[in-house]
């Protein structure tokens, strides 16, 4: 479905500066829809039509009351006939009160309440309801119902949606939080059930109905803030028990003059319990992988020191491929013990792990050069884990394979001699919509003839293959390099493999 920019910039002649201003109007008009018991609806001119036609823009139901609508109409153009309220209301350019029977049996009361910006009508808001029989029959409904008919009003002078409004980080607030309306002198008129929940739980068991808003404990600056700055305001309060309450101030603006506002009050107490354990648990992860990164240099450590005192080359270089693994795992757990998650870009472990390689292999008979191009997104941990430990057994296979020590060093054999490289090996990463490829290519002296990666033998391949096939459900390939000499081995990853903990997988950026 289309969102309201886009529906604005394909039917209206609306710029995007009216366009942002309706939008800050979606953003908060739940509040309006359950002060109202009913749905709203946002029309704007169709220009591409020379009959006045309009466009349903945007539609939002109450949580205080029943909706009128199963179906969704966003995105619909009705020719003026079929909305002559509507037609009327950007006419007048003021608030248009009607009845529409809908059927033989049910009569919908309309509210056209044009929305205005600099003096110019830019669309038209729509409450529509049941008709009532009579006035509604409690004090909560009818202080909503008159609270709505003042933002109405400010709707209709250009007062509301406020500019620079502070915005709530979780969710937009609704009357069901609790709300407070507050007189211009700053005392409270009235307080729905809910709020007077939240303010006992802060400690206010006195009568909440006549009390200043200063009494209750929630901020006595935010009041003073709003009605100063004619927009809505943001505070929160926590005290030492870890009550912790959001509150949200609207001012009710007359020609510019705060006549009051209303508070909607929010226990945030478990939300902030709840924010207190991610922390914690994100700090303990961090600690765990740091420990297990200090544990695994510990190994290699050990190795070192025991590869030292073996005597046989073939036992040293097999310990040797034993500390490179452990140091790709290594770098993988330091790069998430800096994270605030489970998830880390592929890149930032790639360059560490190519320095691991190049510190293992380099030598002024092997002076090969290794570069990084692209980018990987962000993977989850353990792909990234496994992914270093297949990247370093292909590094090493490209420099131990692809360059042996005798054609660095002969230039005639294609190389070079001195302290230049004699050769390169480049490491490709390319993120796709069905996953991940990681190429590495060398200008070595390609493969053999007849070679199969399924029918390799040796220890680094064999892993690979282990890893890229059972673990990550991927596939591996060596083949020439088409222009040139050269190796290039291929690994692809798909997507459903680089989900991270929350069911989401991020292309880079």
């Amino acid at each position: 479905m289309a969102t309201l920019p886009e529906l604005a910039r394909a039917h209206s002649d609306l710029d995007e500066v009216r366009i942002a201003h309706l939008q800050n109007l979606v953003s908060v008009w739940g509040l309006l829809a359950d002060l109202s018991f009913a749905d709203l609806v946002l029309y704007a001119r169709d220009s591409r039509q020379a009959d006045g036609s309009l466009v349903l823009l945007g539609h939002i139901r109450p949580t205080t009351g029943t909706t009128l609508y199963r179906a969704d109409l966003v995105g619909q153009v009705f020719e003026p006939r079929r909305r002559p309220l509507i037609v009327k209301a950007f006419e007048a350019e003021c608030t248009v009160d009607g009845a529409v029977e809908v059927g033989s049996e049910r009569t919908v009361h309309l509210t056209a309440v044009p929305v205005r910006r600099n003096g110019e009508t830019i669309a038209v808001l729509a409450r529509e309801r049941l008709r009532p029989e009579d006035r509604p029959g409690s004090e909560q409904e009818r202080t909503y119902l008159t609270v709505f008919d003042r933002f109405a009003r400010m709707l209709e002078r250009g007062e509301f949606p406020y500019q620079d409004e502070e915005r709530l980080r979780h969710r937009t607030p609704r009357v069901g939080d609790g709300l407070l309306l507050v007189d211009s002198d700053g005392r409270i008129e009235f307080a729905s059930p809910n709020a007077v929940s939240t303010l006992h739980r802060m400690g206010v068991t006195r009568g909440v109905t006549g009390a200043r808003f200063d009494d209750t404990g929630l901020g006595s600056s935010m009041l003073r803030s709003a009605f100063a700055r004619r927009t809505a305001v943001i505070d929160e309060m926590e005290r030492p028990d870890e009550v912790a309450v959001v509150s949200h101030c609207f001012p009710l603006l007359d020609a510019g003059t705060p006549t009051g506002a209303i508070v909607l009050v929010r226990d945030v107490t478990e939300l902030r319990r709840r924010d207190r354990q991610l922390v914690s648990k994100d700090a303990t992860i961090r600690e765990i992988h740091h420990r297990v990164k200090n544990n695994l240099q510990t190994i290699s450590s050990l190795l070192r020191l025991q590869a030292r005192r073996l005597e046989g080359e073939e036992a040293r270089e097999a310990l040797g491929e034993s500390v490179r693994r452990i140091g790709a795992i290594s770098v993988v757990h330091e790069t998430l013990a800096q994270s605030a998650d489970d998830e880390v870009g592929f890149a930032e472990i790639v360059r560490p792990l190519v320095r691991v390689v190049e510190e293992s292999v380099s030598s002024p008979l092997r002076p090969v050069s290794i570069t990084v191009e692209g980018d990987a997104g962000v993977v989850p941990g353990q792909v990234a884990t496994t992914m270093a430990v297949v990247l370093t057994e292909l590094l090493q296979n490209a420099v131990d394979h692809a360059f042996p020590t005798a054609q660095l060093a002969d230039p005639e054999a294609g190389g070079t001699d001195g302290d230049s490289a004699a050769g390169w090996v480049r490491i490709q990463l390319d993120r796709r919509a069905d996953g991940l490829i990681v190429r590495v290519v060398d200008d070595g002296v390609g493969i053999p003839e007849g070679f199969d990666v399924a029918d390799a033998s040796g220890l680094g391949l064999t892993i690979v293959r282990t890893f890229v096939e059972g673990e990550l459900g991927g596939h591996i390939r060596l083949v020439p390099v088409e222009r040139g000499r050269g190796t290039v081995a291929e690994v692809w990853v798909p997507t459903n493999r680089l989900v991270g903990p929350w069911g989401d997988s991020r292309d880079p950026v």
